[in-house]
């Protein structure tokens, strides 16, 4: 009937749908841990420069968390528009 015996097409697309979520979905914790790390790690610098270490610490922490949540709710806002 047609080229596609078995509907091995399906399958193939259904499971590469299932790749693109898990890749999703381990990225997310990826980017929750580093954004905060690397904005605490920038403000350790900042603090070392023009001193007052821990508040930039602080501060470069907690903007890199922000960062971050709005990078996973703009990801999961697109992803979430597919189905």
């Amino acid at each position: 009937m047609g080229s596609d015996p078995g509907g091995r097409g399906d399958r193939n697309r259904e499971r590469g749908r299932q790749m693109r979520e898990v890749g999703i979905f381990t990225a997310i914790p990826m980017m929750l841990a580093v954004g905060p790390v690397l904005g605490y790690l920038i403000g350790h610098w900042a603090g070392g420069r023009w001193g007052n270490g821990t508040t930039w610490e602080a501060v470069g922490a907690i903007l890199g968390l922000a960062a971050s949540i709005r990078q996973v709710w703009l990801i999961l806002k697109q992803h979430g528009g597919r189905r």
